[in-house]
C-alpha cells in the first residue's frame, strides 16, 4: 500500500472529520486550491474519485482510526 506524506494525513484526517476544503485551508493555512490538489493525490493513491468513497477506503484499510 503506498503511504501518505505527514500533509496527506492530515487532510485525510480533516476530510474524515467532516471538514471542507475552505475549513481544512483555514486550519493549515493553506490555499483552498492547495487543499484540493492534496485530496486528489491521496484519492490517486487510494484509487477513487469521491470524497465518500476516499473516506470509507480510509477507514477499511487502517489509514485513519476512529
Amino acid at each position: 500500500m503506498t503511504s501518505l506524506t505527514a500533509r496527506e494525513k492530515e487532510i485525510l484526517d480533516l476530510l474524515c472529520a467532516g471538514k471542507t476544503a475552505e475549513e481544512m485551508g483555514s486550519i493549515l493555512s493553506l490555499s483552498t486550491h492547495t487543499v484540493r490538489t492534496y485530496q486528489a493525490k491521496i484519492k490517486g493513491k487510494a484509487g477513487v474519485y469521491k470524497d465518500t468513497a476516499l473516506v470509507s477506503f480510509a477507514y477499511k484499510n487502517g489509514w485513519v482510526e476512529l
